[in-house]
C-alpha cells in the first residue's frame, strides 16, 4: 500500500508521520502525498524527539537535499516508549489458544496500558480450533469483566471485516505475543506480501518477530500500526501506579462504595468486598500480584529521594 511522494515544495501543511528512520521522517498529506522531512534543531534543544504517530506541521526549506522540516509538534494523545508511537486509539490485544500458551499476564498488563493512556482495548482470541476449551474460558472472563472479545480459528485467512470497523479514523495496532498471527494479518491488511513472516520456534515453542522498525499503513479510513509489538512491558519502566492497576480492573467498578473502608485495595482488607465482584481467581491473583510491585517500587523510588535530599544537606 504504497503512499505517493511529492516534489512540490512551496506551501507549509499539516501531516502525519507514518515513518522514520535515522533522523528522517515520512510525512503524509490528507491527499496521500508524503515528503521526507528532518526536525528543526529546536526540538534537539528541547530534547524533544518526533515520533511515529505524531500530528506536526511542515515548511518547505531552502536544502534541496531534505526540502521540508518539521517545526512543530501538536499536542500527543499519548506516547508508547517500546515501541516508540504516539497518538495510539486502538490496540487488539493478540493472544493464542496455544502454540506459545497464552501469558495472561502480559495480557492484563497490557489492559492496564490501554486504560492508563486512553487506548481502547480489542482482546483477539486466535487458534481456536487447537485448544477450544482454554480458548472459549479465556472469552469468557474477559468478555464478563467488559471488555470486547473477537475469536479466529487457525484453519483459515482471518476475516478482514471482523477488524475493518474498528480503523475507521484511529490509529489502530496489534499487541500481544509473538507467534500468535500478528504479522500474517498486518500482511494481509496492508497487502504487502515481501516482508518475512514471523514462525513458531519448535525448540522454544515461543514466537520469532521480525519487523525491524515503526510505521503506519493507511487502511479502512485510519492508519495501522506495523511494529515490533508490545511484547515486554514492565509495570516498572512504564511508571504504572497502584491507581492504574485499578483502572485496570473494571469488574471492581461493580462493588464502589461496598468495602468497609474507601481506600480498600482489594488485598484482603478487613471488610472487603471483592467476592461479590465476580472477578476471575487469576485476574485477581495477578491484580495482588501487580498492587505489590507498584507499592514496593513506590518505597523504593521513596527512599531513594530521601538517601538523596540527606545527601545533599550534607555538602
Amino acid at each position: 500500500m504504497p503512499t505517493d511522494m511529492i516534489i512540490d515544495n512551496t506551501e507549509p501543511f499539516n501531516g502525519l508521520i507514518i515513518k522514520g528512520v535515522g533522523g528522517l521522517y515520512t510525512v503524509r498529506r490528507d491527499d496521500g502525498t508524503a515528503v521526507k522531512a528532518k526536525p528543526r534543531g529546536i526540538f534537539r534543544k528541547k530534547k524533544i524527539i518526533p515520533t511515529v504517530g505524531d500530528y506536526v506541521f511542515v515548511e518547505p526549506t531552502t536544502d534541496p537535499d531534505v526540502p521540508y522540516a518539521i517545526s512543530e509538534i501538536q499536542s500527543r494523545k499519548n506516547l508508547m516508549l517500546r515501541p516508540s508511537i504516539a497518538n495510539v486509539d486502538l490496540l487488539f490485544l493478540t493472544f493464542s489458544t496455544m502454540q506459545p500458551a497464552p501469558y495472561l499476564e502480559l495480557l492484563d498488563k497490557l489492559l492496564i496500558l490501554c486504560h492508563k493512556n486512553d487506548i481502547m482495548p480489542v482482546i483477539w482470541i486466535t487458534k481456536m480450533d487447537l485448544n477450544p476449551e482454554s480458548g472459549s474460558s479465556i472469552a469468557k472472563t474477559y468478555s464478563q469483566a467488559g471488555y470486547q472479545v473477537i475469536c479466529t480459528s487457525n484453519d483459515g485467512i482471518p476475516d478482514i471485516d471482523l477488524f475493518k470497523h474498528y480503523f475507521h479514523h484511529r490509529t489502530v495496532g496489534f499487541a500481544g505475543q509473538s507467534g500468535v498471527g500478528k504479522s500474517t494479518l498486518c500482511n494481509i491488511l496492508t497487502g504487502l506480501s515481501d516482508r518475512e513472516v514471523g514462525k513458531i520456534s519448535d525448540r522454544l515453542n515461543q514466537g520469532k518477530h521480525t519487523t525491524r522498525h515503526v510505521e503506519l499503513f493507511p487502511f479502512a479510513d485510519g492508519y495501522l500500526i506495523d511494529s515490533p509489538g508490545f511484547t515486554n512491558l514492565d509495570i516498572l519502566e512504564a511508571d504504572i501506579s497502584v491507581f492504574d492497576i485499578r483502572q485496570g480492573y473494571p469488574e471492581y467498578d461493580k462493588i464502589l462504595g461496598q468495602c468497609q473502608f474507601d481506600d480498600c485495595l482489594h488485598l484482603g482488607e478487613k471488610g472487603c468486598a471483592v467476592d461479590k465482584s465476580g472477578i476471575d481467581p487469576g485476574r485477581l491473583e495477578r491484580y495482588r500480584s501487580f498492587i505489590k510491585t507498584a507499592r514496593e517500587n513506590d518505597y523504593t523510588k521513596r527512599n531513594k529521594g530521601e538517601n538523596r535530599h540527606v545527601s545533599d544537606n550534607e555538602r
